[in-house]
């Protein structure tokens, strides 16, 4: 039986979190190490890594959503003490992320050139662009999998292993970008090609070591070959699942263009900055609130496969309690300290006080952001994507979009990221009504 049955909730949730913050943490490592060694190389070469990262966040929402189709039914078949199902649901999933992720690279691969050029790439920077992405794509199924195998490890209740697989992979990294991009020692200087070559053999070596963990300590790989019609209906039922997961993932930075391309038209380049000041502020805010988003995912999963709905229950109420207090917090830490934190990424001095501003005025807003994205977690995990999918889409098309465009147009700057608080206190509204409306209803049988 799972330890996560027994006990009290909070307890359990507060130490399923505490290793996450580390894993983020190293995520957070893992990317910055890249873009400062890139930087070194020049301004053209910086640029052309931030044309990438649109890219290669779309095609991470494929690994999100592997990872939590995956998880969802291994959690609820854990609980429900049900094995066999989670070993091969575990080992289709696997499956599942390599052919997907190859289809993708090879279609990525040949189509490098018209895709970049249409999102503003050319001349040398194109070049350049062409050159990082050319070893990534043919690398991307090691850089996809360690979402989806940490995921599984997560889905078992083991949280600790991959952090370390995690932090060890951001280790690696920080060792290969130099020494890859300059050429130091006997390795010739790379550039663009060393730092996506240093991405896939950190993220290849961490895939690696948590294939390792899943067979030989956790057994949940089954390397039976299942009947055809056996592995469609699991990967359905997993590609059913993940949509939603990958679908928020991907609408994310659509969320964000829509704001910064009206920030530009506000107050130009110096309101670009601080929008972008600000949300890279902000990611390191909400570490937290990303580790316990995975914490979620084991606890609700096992509860809610052994039919302990009232733990469920709980989880939901603590989780909206907690969201409101951890944002609480932030702004009462944000108040006193935006405008020195934003310094510290800018030296002039409009960027500053508008990046201050957005600080302050979203802080507002960061309980409907925590709200959106866990109760979209608990509802993804008691595999329940249809209302994530609503969640999702009215977050960013009913909310965010014509909140922050009014909110522009009658107070500016200002308006807009207030438009944006709002719209996200609106759709954490939404999100809890949703949830709660879901959980009133719990499968009169276990369902996977």
């Amino acid at each position: 039986m799972s330890k996560l049955l027994k006990g009290s909730v909070k307890a359990h949730l507060f130490r399923l979190t505490l290793p996450g913050i580390g894993g983020m943490f190293a995520i957070m490592v893992f990317n910055l190490t890249d873009t400062y060694f890139v930087s070194r190389l020049g301004t053209e070469e910086l640029a052309a890594m931030g044309f990438t990262f649109s890219v290669v966040m779309i095609i991470g929402a494929l690994a999100i959503g592997f990872s939590t189709g995956s998880a969802s039914i291994i959690t609820r078949a854990i609980g429900a003490g049900d094995w066999t199902l989670a070993r091969r649901t575990t080992s289709d999933g696997l499956v599942l992320t390599i052919i997907g992720t190859a289809v993708v690279s090879v279609l990525g691969y040949f189509t490098i050139t018209p895709v970049f050029t249409m999102l503003g790439a050319s001349g040398h920077v194109l070049e350049l662009v062409r050159e990082y992405m050319q070893i990534w794509f043919i690398g991307a199924v090691f850089a996809i999998m360690p979402p989806v195998t940490d995921g599984c490890l997560r889905s078992a209740g083991d949280m600790v292993r991959p952090v370390i697989v995690m932090c060890t992979c951001a280790v690696i990294n920080c060792i290969l970008d130099p020494i890859l991009i300059f050429g130091w020692g006997p390795f010739p200087a790379m550039g663009m090609a060393g730092a996506a070559l240093a991405t896939v053999v950190a993220r290849g070596l961490g895939a690696t070591a948590s294939l390792a963990l899943l067979h030989f300590k956790l057994n949940l790989i089954n390397w039976q070959v299942p009947h055809i019609r056996e592995l469609l209906h699991s990967w359905s039922q997993i590609i059913r699942l993940g949509i939603p997961a990958a679908l928020t993932q991907a609408l994310n930075p659509v969320a964000q263009g829509f704001y910064i391309r009206l920030a530009a038209g506000i107050g130009g380049v110096q309101a670009v900055a601080a929008m972008a000041t600000g949300t890279r502020i902000e990611s390191i805010i909400f570490i937290i609130a990303m580790a316990y988003s995975t914490a979620i995912t084991p606890f609700v999963g096992h509860n809610y496969g052994a039919k302990a709905y009232g733990r469920v229950q709980e989880t939901r109420r603590l989780s909206t309690r907690f969201a409101f207090l951890y944002s609480g917090a932030t702004f009462l830490l944000l108040l006193p300290f935006a405008h020195l934190i934003s310094s510290i990424f800018s030296d002039n001095p409009e960027v500053v006080r508008m990046s201050t501003i957005y600080l302050l005025v979203a802080a507002l807003g960061h309980a409907g952001v925590h709200i959106c994205t866990w109760m979209s977690q608990l509802l993804n995990v008691i595999g329940r994507p249809r209302p994530v999918v609503a969640i999702s889409l009215s977050r960013v098309f009913l909310f965010i979009m014509p909140f922050s465009l009014l909110g522009s147009r009658f107070f500016g700057f200002t308006g807009l990221v207030a438009g944006l608080a709002l719209a996200n206190l609106f759709a954490g509204w939404a999100a809890y009504l949703a949830t709660r409306s879901q959980l009133r209803k719990p499968d009169a049988e276990f369902a996977y």
